[in-house]
């Protein structure tokens, strides 16, 4: 329906009102800076190529949120049961160990294969109690749902809708293991998306869809992916209002490994897409750190920006 300029602008103050309530940090300094966090009708996409920690992502951003109070409903369609949860717990118990003195030695490498196989019981005891007490005391605003039967667009639709009066928070990992009768990938990917965007709209509560990149060639690609480079392109990127790419990079002496991170799409401010960021997962923390280098989008090996030239947005989070 049609409504005049002047009746919709009277309605500016009521609606700065209710989005400043609502935003959701991702609980990463360099996207809280560039992209404030996420609002209410946001579809977000996240991409990266397998193994480049699209879940870890996804887990932390959950984590961030519950533990600020907000309800978050996580369909893990990837995942082993109970997965995001151990993800959680382990972070937990990283930081607990690394940060105890004296340290209990182990007679291996502190890893989170090991620790869910049980094979440092003996040892970390202790932390598993301390584990269980964070979750009690934090996450009870968190639910998760485990894929066991066909899951299709309606599926998220029907669950969306059951759900639209208890969550704040709805994530989505990942479009590639919805199931589908159409022999084209792209298309029924597109299909997935158009219907979280306008549940995003009808609701008003922010989506997070994760994706599969394209096989990219890295003798012509950039550093971190661009948005062009997701499965169902270029519709996909079209209907998302915010897009973030990872990619992995080397190891980092003393544990724990680089990670590029580029906001590829942002419509409430696009300058963000020149830049990518550098992170460090560490791995005595069990997540990434805060501080981050920026690069430019298009650079094709990280080459810190002198700080002169870093845009406005670069510390807005903390300020």
């Amino acid at each position: 329906m049609f409504k005049t300029s002047n009746e919709r602008i009277k309605q500016l103050s009521a609606h700065r009102k209710f989005i400043k309530g609502k935003i959701i940090p991702f609980g990463f300094s360099f996207l809280d800076d560039c992209m404030r966090g996420l609002f209410p009708t946001d579809l977000l996409l996240v991409g990266a190529a397998s193994g480049a920690g699209k879940t870890q992502f996804c887990s932390n951003l959950a984590k961030s949120a519950a533990k600020l109070g907000r309800r978050v409903h996580y369909f893990a369609l990837e995942a082993e049961e109970n997965e995001i949860e151990h993800r959680i717990m382990y972070q937990h118990i990283c930081d607990q160990f690394y940060n105890s003195r004296p340290r209990i030695q182990l007679n291996a490498h502190l890893n989170f294969e090991d620790w869910e196989l049980g094979l440092f019981d003996d040892k970390l005891g202790f932390y598993e109690e301390s584990a269980q007490t964070m979750f009690d005391m934090n996450f009870s605003t968190l639910n998760t749902f485990y894929k066991k039967n066909d899951f299709t667009a309606d599926s998220l639709m029907e669950y969306v809708s059951l759900i639209r009066d208890e969550t704040d928070l709805i994530i989505v990992d990942h479009t590639h293991y919805f199931d589908w009768e159409d022999a084209d990938d792209n298309r029924a990917i597109k299909t997935i998306a158009k219907a979280a965007r306008s549940l995003s709209l009808e609701y008003r509560k922010p989506i997070v869809l994760v994706g599969h990149l394209r096989k990219r060639d890295k003798r012509y690609g950039s550093l971190c992916p661009d948005q062009e480079e997701f499965h169902g392109s270029s519709d996909l990127y079209k209907i998302a209002t915010k897009i973030i790419t990872m990619a992995p990079g080397m190891p980092v002496e003393g544990g724990g490994y680089y990670t590029y991170i580029r906001a590829a799409k942002s419509r409430k401010n696009g300058g963000v897409v020149r830049y990518a960021a550098e992170l460090v997962y560490d791995e005595t923390k069990g997540n990434y750190r805060d501080e981050y280098k920026l690069t430019w989008a298009n650079a094709k090996e990280f080459e810190e920006i002198d700080g002169a030239n870093n845009p406005w947005w670069v510390g807005r989070s903390t300020r």
